[in-house]
């Protein structure tokens, strides 16, 4: 047990700021520092991922804070899912803690934590070998298609890992709580998209993306039904 609790107490953190409190321009530049980082990791696409990933993800993906197909696909599901499952072991009792000593909670966040990575791992692997995130078909039966599935898993947990992290800095050096700012990130970026994008549109190349910019083009060349 003693070794278990020393496990705990010696997982990696985020150090804690010296001061108790921190002032608003400090706050605000960390925020927009893992903010930043947060839409940099999501432009990273997963190396060796092939084209048949499930596209089904992409509302899922707003919820979890994700960005399906880069470094971030695990986005918060593990934190909340490690959540979820330890308030549950200890509000039925199975697991009790402490809350009102510093030990207590400690180990309540040190168990936090490990089963965090622990759900990183496991969902990296189960969307990578159920096929939700997996390598191009043209490799499959052939070892070089199991190695690009560890090397998906690896891309994942390295993702799932720096979101934990990113979560924690937020929350010892920043406003609120990084899950709060992942999905309001990540719901925020697609409305924006999908009002602004200049992009052409997929299903048709002649009109943008967004819904502003389709609205202007249709406008100019007449066309009554898209605008409308």
């Amino acid at each position: 047990m003693s070794f278990f609790k020393n496990i705990l107490m010696n997982l990696p953190e985020v150090v804690k700021p010296a001061q108790k409190r921190l002032s608003f321009k400090e706050k605000l530049k960390w925020t927009g520092i893992v903010l930043g980082l947060f839409f940099i990791l999501g432009m990273i696409p997963l190396f060796g991922l092939g084209e048949n990933a499930l596209q089904q993800f992409e509302y899922l993906s707003l919820i979890l804070g994700a960005e399906f197909g880069s470094l971030i696909s695990l986005g918060i599901g593990p934190i909340v899912t490690a959540s979820i499952v330890l308030q549950l072991l200890n509000g039925s009792g199975i697991i009790k803690f402490d809350l009102t000593s510093a030990d207590g909670k400690r180990t309540f966040q040190g168990i936090q934590k490990l089963l965090a990575i622990f759900f990183i791992i496991f969902e990296a692997g189960i969307y990578v070998f159920m096929g939700g995130l997996a390598p191009a078909n043209a490799f499959l039966g052939t070892s070089t298609y199991f190695s690009l599935q560890l090397i998906l898993i690896f891309q994942l947990i390295l993702g799932g890992l720096m979101i934990m992290f990113m979560d924690e800095v937020i929350s010892k050096w920043g406003f609120g709580s990084g899950i709060s700012l992942f999905i309001a990130a990540g719901v925020s970026k697609s409305i924006f998209i999908r009002a602004f994008s200049p992009l052409a549109s997929p299903t048709n190349p002649n009109i943008a993306t967004g819904a502003i910019p389709a609205l202007f083009q249709s406008l100019a060349i007449g066309d009554k039904i898209t605008a409308g």
